[in-house]
């Protein structure tokens, strides 16, 4: 299992900043990765304005109480398999400076966060991504968000968000595969992230060509109701849809009266797996309906925030294979899993599965 400070040098490559330490060796960014949700490292960001607000986040480190390093780093040496260390002042105090030095270098990696995370999402092979965010001068009280792409969609949060925060981290570091806009559908993987599950949000669809009669909408596959959605406008001439969500969930415009088959998963196959470093990967079996994908859709599968490392299906769609790479769950735990297909949808299992 991963040790404190592991996580720490890991949290490199969450920024896309691993070329300033080659010989770590990291994988690639996932949530796993990430510092513990009560990690010393959270009291740092929590001081800073902005991920480049260095200044702050120097003062910060420089503030940590002596007592707490000592702490941290015995809790690392009990992690990496020593006993609870008998340090004497001098060790003491070199432990502590050394986790100080560890997270000045998080201040540098951090200051280059909004670039690389902005760089990335205009790189879309898709269709760029804007966002207002980066030109936001508070990321603990981020008011008026919204992510927008290009001819398909756009998300207007209504809600003041805290982006410094470990779970928008975790957000931020899989918006890929947590949000999805194409086609008259809009997908916000909330499921993974409890936070913005009933947070409201404005959702805008563009270049639909659906009639003149207001479309139908439906969320996880059912016709929604007032309880999902409100406000609704839609433009036809300009082929637009835009609405008030009431819940993050997986929604779609059809044309009026049309009919949609609801994904649905029933059960897996088995429903833990133990750890085992010494294996490579492990399957999920995933039995459900309407499980496969139309051609030109892509399918996926998300365990937590992991993705598979390779899917195939049914042909009826009623079963779907998910293999993982075992070292992605190193840190154990139950997690969520998740079936998407570009374009149709998404269901979600919630505790569904378990690696021991």
């Amino acid at each position: 299992m991963k040790t404190k400070m592991q996580r720490i040098l890991a949290s490199a490559s969450i920024l896309g900043v691993t070329a300033l330490f080659p010989a770590t060796g990291l994988a690639g960014p996932n949530d796993h990765e990430l510092p513990d949700e009560d990690d010393l490292f959270w009291q740092v960001t929590s001081s800073m304005s902005r991920p480049d607000d260095t200044v702050a986040c120097q003062a910060a480190i420089n503030a940590l109480p002596l007592a707490d390093l000592i702490n941290y780093a015995q809790q690392h040496a009990v992690e990496s398999g020593e006993q609870m260390p008998n340090w004497t002042e001098e060790e003491q105090n070199q432990h502590a400076a050394e986790i100080r030095s560890q997270f000045t270098m998080i201040c540098t990696m951090l200051a280059q966060m909004p670039a690389q995370m902005e760089a990335d999402m205009t790189g879309e092979a898709d269709g760029a991504v804007s966002t207002n965010l980066f030109g936001m001068s508070d990321w603990h009280h981020v008011t008026g968000l919204y992510f927008q792409k290009s001819g398909q969609g756009r998300i207007s949060f209504t809600n003041t968000l805290d982006f410094l925060s470990y779970k928008f981290f975790r957000f931020m570091n899989n918006f890929d595969s947590m949000v999805e806009m194409n086609d008259g559908y809009i997908s916000l993987n909330a499921a993974m992230l409890d936070d913005i599950k009933t947070y409201g949000a404005q959702l805008t669809m563009y270049g639909l060509n659906l009639g003149q009669t207001q479309p139908d909408i439906y969320v996880d596959g059912k016709l929604a109701g007032a309880s999902d959605v409100s406000d609704i406008t839609y433009d036809a001439s300009a082929g637009t849809l835009t609405f008030t969500a009431k819940h993050f969930s997986s929604y779609r415009a059809v044309a009026k009266g049309a009919s949609v088959k609801a994904m649905r998963i029933n059960k897996l196959g088995k429903k833990s797996v133990k750890y085992n470093a010494h294996k490579t990967s492990f399957r999920i079996k995933v039995k459900g309906k309407n499980l496969k994908p139309a051609s030109g859709q892509t399918i996926g599968c998300n365990l937590g925030f992991e993705s598979a490392s390779k899917v195939s299906y049914s042909k009826s769609g009623k079963t779907v294979y998910c293999t993982f790479p075992m070292s992605y769950f190193s840190d154990l735990g139950t997690f969520p899993l998740t079936i998407s297909i570009t374009g149709k949808g998404e269901v979600t299992k919630t505790s569904a599965f378990t690696v021991k």
